[in-house]
């Protein structure tokens, strides 16, 4: 059974930890009261977008002892707290160890090669709603090591262009539908916290993201390939009117993280394709060499 992001964004709740389950309690007290019950083994992560949320800390221990990230974001839906696990895998220290250690140019490779990744899948989306796609190939075929010469930026400036309008920016707190995009980030950011965690590796030691006030710089590094995703269900719902974070549209980007993509292993959810690929970057740190396993960029999108 895949996991499942559960989404909190309304009413009056309490977690709490219950027989190997969390147990969300709504309007407790009250006459309509509702209790639902999931099996941790069944969670992917927690996003929380409601500030009528309370917890027990037997909850968040069971999460934490799960590898289960509780993510809390604000009215605009940009993550601003995490609980993450500190021992998620039975052999964490040397898989830290090995990641603090990595070298400059092998993090410079692992970093080009997510990039152009990235810049495959978004050439995928812009061919697939009709625009010429050859500058993005031509960037992903030139990226070097570290992306030195910035092609993920100068991609971006195309990118966002074709898919909605020369006017738009994409900003954390800007015009729609970029609280849509804040969104469905913050479910791929979830989703890939949890699986570079559940490998024992740690979130804060990145590949090229630097924030002294970021705790999830290899997080915001590893999302980036399969930004698209997310990208492509958004540009859906923006066709189809949808401008705002509302019930009708948040259904539609939690279920993105159970898209089938197509891999060298065969088709599975985008979830388990990120799982594969934070094994691999693991391997990658452990060894010392590039071993990073990613779909290709145009499978991701198809």
């Amino acid at each position: 059974m895949e996991r499942r992001v559960l989404d909190i964004t309304e009413g009056n709740c309490f977690l709490s930890k219950q027989r190997g389950s969390l147990a969300i309690v709504r309007n407790m007290g009250e006459p309509t009261e509702k209790k639902l019950l999931v099996p941790f083994d069944e969670i992917e992560s927690v996003v929380v977008n409601s500030p009528h949320v309370s917890y027990s800390n037997g909850a968040l221990l069971a999460l934490a002892k799960n590898a289960i990230p509780l993510v809390c974001c604000n009215s605009s839906h940009v993550p601003t707290a995490w609980l993450w696990p500190t021992e998620a895998n039975f052999e964490q220290g040397r898989r830290i160890t090995a990641q603090a250690a990595t070298p400059k140019w092998l993090r410079d490779a692992l970093w080009a090669r997510i990039v152009r990744t990235k810049l495959e899948a978004q050439a995928a989306v812009v061919r697939d709603e009709g625009f010429a796609n050859e500058k993005l190939i031509e960037f992903s075929r030139n990226v070097q090591s570290g992306d030195s010469t910035n092609l993920e930026a100068q991609g971006a400036r195309i990118y966002w262009k074709c898919l909605f309008d020369e006017g738009f920016r994409r900003r954390r707190y800007g015009s729609a539908p970029n609280g849509l995009l804040n969104y469905g980030y913050a479910i791929l950011r979830a989703t890939v916290a949890r699986q570079i965690c559940a490998v024992g590796l740690h979130p804060s030691l990145s590949l090229h993201h630097h924030n002294r006030f970021n705790p999830m710089c290899l997080a915001d590094d590893f999302m980036e390939p399969f930004r698209p995703i997310v990208d492509c269900a958004v540009l859906t719902l923006w066709k189809s009117g949808f401008e705002q974070v509302t019930k009708e549209t948040k259904p539609v980007l939690v279920s993105v993280m159970t898209e089938s993509v197509r891999t060298e292993r065969g088709d599975a959810p985008v979830s388990r394709c990120i799982e594969w690929a934070a094994q691999s970057l693991a391997n990658s740190f452990l060894e010392g060499e590039d071993l990073l396993r990613l779909p290709k960029g145009s499978a991701l999108v198809e």
